[in-house]
Formats: structure tokens, C-alpha cells, sequence
């Protein structure tokens, strides 16, 4: 349900609970219940020293929370390369920044990359739709399908969902949910797509759409797409370790992947390979980040600077988008990134040119979001700061709404009682306390909220945290009917509920907050809207729990998509 910038969605069109990429930022309250999107907004355990961590202490600090694998960590600033290396079980022998990891969706940057070369080379061109390519052989029939260009594939603004229906029954549980999943397959599910709406849509994330890019690109060369990356990217780049396939000398540098304390799965790719097929070493991503940095050293430098152009708006990411690359504001510089995430790996790539500064973390386990490790980098607030004032109970009414981010993201404000508690789509309720008339600080972490107004009613909210400023615009929704019952109230839901033998509700509850966890796919949040019944955000989906004769809850329904489903309890 809920799916980080950067990982490989696992999630059929046709399961409970389906969703497309969800939102930007993450704010959570407890370690591992919901994994880091980008752009890194943690609003959860992840605690900045007062003073500016070192790369290396960061990842010492977050290492000792895995259960397994480790975190490698490199940066170059102004040419000057580091590396770091804090966890468990990994080979010795191997130096960090020779250790190979998946990188997961930043393999989409690469997309990017050839799809710039293509156009500098005179190839293709950025407005050359998939009718001009694929010919009359390709029948569509939603004919806007054929009309979506490559540059609408390369920013997330096709309109395509995120996966396709034909991938399979629940990629979610698949230890290699892409590895079937050919050209053939791509092809027969673009030949039956339907777009809602018109263009120009509004990014959102397409997994399908960039993994259908890449191979349109090798399809378009005549060769794989692994041998276009070689050729056109990594070859001229010197990248001798970022590859799909592995040789002898190269597995046994390969991190092993774990999902939390378990052994996890790698990952392969037929027609997906252009949305997270590579592997790389940190010392090959900072060489490809330091590319970014200074173009015109690299025989590549047109269509590096073509690809780092921003080509398209990003809402939900209160970003922008070049080719394959996501482009924001860091401490007002502009920053260039991507994260990636696979069975059992996370990555991030962070780019940012007025520091000439590259960042890479890699991650062998997929129990913690690699942008997590940048966080702690970062200051924290000083003790004291800003302190709490009284707000006349009233004046708490302006508040409480709906404020959008982008059509996949909001912050959600109610009242409870005499406080104000917000909450970011797929997270928890976080209270928050004022220390302005319209600012508010969260009262558990390094994060203020600035409330603005037109005509003096509230219009706005700015989110402050980590140097970064999302906005979300007041919608005319009305404020968000939710219950809090207490922990000990919520405690009667928990256990597992059976849809069927391979897909079992996992109920429990976490700080205060009731989670629900499908098979193969993450725990979220659920909501009280009313007794017994509880709703998602990230989907338009709930949980109605039933109670038996003696009162205690013997089952539940799912509501999604005006079909119910029971699950009794086991």
C-alpha cells in the first residue's frame, strides 16, 4: 500500500487495498512502522544531534538498529572522496566501497540518462509517442495511450498506473516479482490500458511506465537494456561495477539482502530492467553523482545536463522532475535525487552542485530507508527554542481541514480536545503545539508547521523540516470526522483476520495507533471514523470489525472498491 520514491512497487492491480505510489514525505512515530519516501522527511525516530553530524557518525547511529546487514556510506565534496561502513556479517575482506548492493529504482535515472542521449543523439525526440514507435503492430484501445510521449514516461506524467494487471496475482508476496514479466507481457497490457481524464496529468509514479521506457529504448538500439546502460552510460563513465548481471568475481561482493532479522530475496528483470535491474558499489555512484556535479568532464555532458533539466512538476513531492531525476530545494539549494529499494536493499543518491557535495548510503536490509542516515547529518533544534504559547481554545477552530501536497499527499488537521493533531497521508497523528498564532511546533519532533491565511481564514500550511518547505493548499473538505479510542480500547481488534490462506489482516497496535498489515504488502495506519470501523488513507478502503453475541470481535469486512470481503478471525 504504501510504496517509498525509489522501490519497486510489489502490488496487483487486482489485490486488496491496491494503491498507486503514495505520498513524499514520511512522519512516523515509531522505528520501522512505515518506511522513509522521499524526500526524506522523517518525522519519527530519527533524531539530529544538536550539532552537524559526520556521514560516518550517522551511520554507525543508524547501523545499530538493523538486525542484520549493514549500511555503506561515501560522499565527495569538492572531489575529495570518503566511505564509512557500520552493521553486521558483512565480508571483511571486501573494502565499503567496493561492496555491491541492489540500487533498486534509481536504475530509473539511468532510464533518464539514455532517453537524453537518445534525443542529443538525434535518435528519438523527448515528444515521440508510442504510436510513432511501436507502429500500427500495437493496437491501443484507449487511443490516448498511443499519444503518451517519451518525455511523459520519463517524469511520471503518462497517466499509466504504477504497475500493471498483468504481472501477476500478488507480486506483493513474490520473492522476484518482476523476473516473468517480459515484453510480450508490457506490450498486451499497453495494448488494453485506459486513461481517467485528459492530458496533461499530474505526475505520479509509474513503475510500469519507466520500466516500459527502458525497454522501448533497447528495443529502439536492438539491444538489452543492460547493454544500452553499458554502452552509453556506464562504459564512457567508468562504472565497471554498476551492471545487471553479476560475473564470478562480482557475487561474492554482492551484500546479502535481509527484510528486517530475515534473509530477504534479489531481484531480476526482463522488460521492467529500466525501472531497478542495477547493482552498483558506493565508489561507482559517487563517480556517477560527481558526473552531475561537473558534466563538462564527462563525454556525456549534453545529455547529462538535458536530463537534469527540470521537464515536469511533481506535486506530491513539492518538487520537480528532469528525466528520471527528482529535483528540489535543500536549505534553498537545489538539490538532485532518487532513492531505490528491492526485496532486501535501500539506496539513496543525493546530488547537490551549489556544495559540490555527492551523498550515496546503500543498505543491505530493507527494514530502514537509506535517505534515514542523511537525517541524522542534519542539526537539530536547540533545547528552549521557540516555546509554547496559549491559544485561546477558539481561536483552534481556523485549523482543522484538509490541505493537499499533490493528488497522492495531504496533511490532515483535526482538533482533539484543546490541541491540534495533524496527520501526513499513510502516517499516524502527530499533536502539534503553537508557538505563534499560526505556527506550530510537533511536540515530539524537529519539525513546525506555518499556517497561512487569505481574507484572514486559513488557506495554507508550510511544512519546515530538514531544510525543506512542502506546502499543502486547503482543499473545501470538510475536517476529518476521526476517533481516538484508547490503547486499551484498540487492543480488542488485534490478531489476524483470514481473506483466505494467502492473505491474512495483521492487526496490532503501535503507540496508540491500530495497524493493518495485508499479506506481503506493509503495515499502515487505520482510522476510527465511527465504532468498529476504521479507515485507510492511503486508500479509498476500511476495516469494519464484527462483533460476535459475547461482544468480542469474531471478524472483519473489507470495504474497497464496493466490494466486501470477510476475514474471521483465526
Amino acid at each position: 500500500m504504501v510504496l517509498r520514491d525509489g522501490e519497486i512497487g510489489r502490488n496487483d492491480s487486482k489485490a486488496p487495498l491496491k494503491s498507486s505510489w503514495r505520498p513524499a514525505m514520511v512522519i512516523c512515530k515509531m522505528a520501522g512502522m512505515v518506511k522513509a519516501l522521499f524526500p526524506l522527511l522523517l518525522l519519527c525516530d530519527i533524531t539530529p544531534l544538536h550539532a552537524e553530524a559526520s556521514l560516518a557518525d550517522a551511520t554507525a547511529t543508524q547501523a545499530g538498529k538493523l538486525a542484520a546487514g549493514c549500511i555503506v556510506a561515501a560522499e565527495s565534496i569538492g572531489g575529495k572522496r570518503s566511505y564509512s561502513i557500520a552493521g553486521k556479517g558483512e565480508p571483511e575482506e571486501v573494502p565499503a566501497e567496493k561492496l555491491l548492493f541492489e540500487i533498486g529504482s534509481i536504475s530509473k535515472v539511468f532510464t533518464g540518462l539514455l532517453l537524453a542521449d537518445a534525443v542529443e543523439s538525434g535518435k528519438l525526440g523527448l515528444d515521440t509517442t508510442l504510436s510513432d514507435l511501436l507502429g500500427k503492430e500495437q493496437k491501443f484501445a484507449d487511443p490516448k495511450v498511443g499519444k503518451i510521449t517519451l518525455r511523459q514516461l520519463a517524469t511520471h506524467t503518462s497517466g499509466l498506473s504504477r504497475l500493471p494487471d498483468n504481472i501477476g496475482p500478488n507480486p506483493d508476496a513474490a520473492e522476484d516479482p518482476y523476473g516473468h514479466y517480459d515484453r510480450e507481457m508490457a506490450h498486451a497490457y499497453l495494448a488494453k490500458a485506459k486513461l481517467a481524464g485528459d492530458s496533461p496529468y499530474p505526475a505520479a509514479y509509474s513503475n510500469y511506465g519507466m520500466g516500459l521506457l527502458g525497454d522501448l529504448l533497447a528495443e529502439a538500439y536492438g539491444k538489452t537494456w543492460e547493454e544500452l546502460v553499458k554502452e552509453k552510460i556506464t562504459g564512457p563513465l567508468g562504472m565497471k561495477d554498476t551492471v545487471v548481471t553479476l560475473n564470478g568475481e562480482q557475487k561474492a561482493r554482492l551484500a546479502p539482502p535481509y527484510a528486517d532479522e530475515k534473509p530477504g530475496h534479489s531481484w531480476t528483470f526482463q522488460a521492467m530492467a529500466g525501472a531497478g535491474a542495477l547493482r552498483s558499489t558506493a565508489a561507482d555512484m559517487l563517480r556517477f553523482g560527481e558526473a552531475m556535479l561537473d558534466p563538462a568532464k564527462t563525454p556525456l555532458e549534453a545529455a547529462i545536463r538535458r536530463m537534469m533539466e527540470p521537464h515536469a512538476p511533481y506535486p506530491d513531492m513539492s518538487a520537480e522532475i528532469g528525466l528520471g531525476i527528482i529535483i528540489s530545494k535543500l536549505d534553498g539549494e537545489r538539490e538532485y535525487t532518487h532513492d531505490g529499494g528491492t526485496g532486501g536493499y535501500r539506496s539513496t543518491l543525493q546530488v547537490i552542485p551549489a556544495l559540490k557535495r555527492v551523498r550515496v548510503v546503500l543498505l543491505n536490509n530493507s527494514a530502514l530507508a537509506a535517505g534515514a542516515v542523511l537525517a541524522v547529518t542534519r542539526p537539530g533544534g536547540k533545547a528552549g527554542e521557540a516555546a509554547e504559547i496559549q491559544l485561546d481554545p477558539k481561536a483552534l477552530d481556523a485549523f482543522p481541514g484538509s490541505y493537499e501536497i499533490g493528488p497522492a499527499s495531504r496533511f490532515t488537521v483535526v482538533r482533539r480536545e484543546d490541541a491540534l493533531w495533524v496527520r501526513l497521508t499513510g502516517q499516524t497523528f502527530l499533536r502539534v503545539k503553537p508557538i505563534a498564532k499560526d505556527r506550530f511546533r510537533y511536540h515530539e519532533v524537529d519539525a513546525e508547521l506555518q499556517f497561512a491565511r487569505e481574507n484572514d481564514k486559513v488557506s495554507s500550511v508550510v511544512l519546515h523540516q530538514n531544510g525543506r518547505e512542502i506546502t499543502g493548499k486547503r482543499n473545501d473538505a470538510a475536517a476529518a470526522a476521526v476517533l481516538f479510542p484508547t490503547e486499551e480500547e484498540l487492543e480488542a481488534y488485534a490478531g489476524e483476520y483470514s481473506l483466505s490462506p494467502l492473505a491474512i489482516f495483521r492487526v496490532s497496535v503501535k503507540g496508540g495507533n491500530l495497524f493493518a498489515q495485508l499479506t506481503g504488502q506493509p503495515a499502515a495506519p487505520v482510522f476510527a471514523t465511527k465504532p468498529d470501523y476504521f479507515e485507510y488513507d492511503i486508500v479509498k478502503a476500511a476495516l469494519e470489525f464484527e462483533r460476535g453475541d459475547d461482544g468480542k470481535i469474531k471478524g472483519l469486512v473489507l470495504h474497497q472498491n464496493g466490494i466486501k470481503q470477510r476475514a474471521k478471525r483465526k
